[in-house]
């Protein structure tokens, strides 16, 4: 009985993954398209950060939930910039550059943390004067992050 109940819940929650799953890949092309025009534009892509959390926090303004829902628009871009993170890390790693690699691994150890502690002080201001709170602070702290490892990892693997 507990395995029907089991397999019928995972199944259950399929569609809400294949949802999910779908909204983060064209998030992450909402991103991807934005750092694309600024690289061809000689810029850094700080105008990308918020291009998927901002208009849906906009969306979520006036509901009953809308504290709630700015967070969870936060996390949504929050994660697209992890992933943007992790993957401009392993461009810096290819890059070979012994020192440099340190210096970067050595830097991510404490950014996550440091991060966090930082950004704690904004779930405990008024929700309308920084939308998203906390979750918003992560996700500007983490793109700004995430766009310096990407201009280091082309800058390390130009030859």
């Amino acid at each position: 009985m507990k395995l029907k109940l089991a397999a019928a819940m995972l199944a259950a929650s399929f569609p809400l993954a294949s949802a999910a799953f779908a909204q983060g890949a064209a998030d992450l092309a909402v991103i991807d398209a934005c750092l694309k025009t600024a690289e061809k534009a000689g810029g850094f892509g700080g105008a990308c950060v918020g291009l998927v959390a901002d208009p849906c926090i906009k969306a979520g303004e006036g509901a009953n939930d809308d504290v709630t829902k700015w967070r969870a628009c936060a996390a949504r871009e929050l994660a697209v910039w992890t992933q943007k993170t992790s993957e401009a890390l392993k461009k810096v790693k290819a890059g070979g550059l012994a020192d440099m690699i340190k210096a970067v691994e050595d830097s991510q150890k404490t950014f996550a943390a440091s991060r966090d502690r930082f950004c704690a002080v904004f779930d405990k201001v008024e929700p309308g004067m920084y939308k998203g709170d906390a979750s918003y602070c992560r996700l500007r702290e983490t793109a700004n992050r995430s766009l310096s490892l990407i201009k280091l990892g082309a800058a390390v693997n130009e030859h």
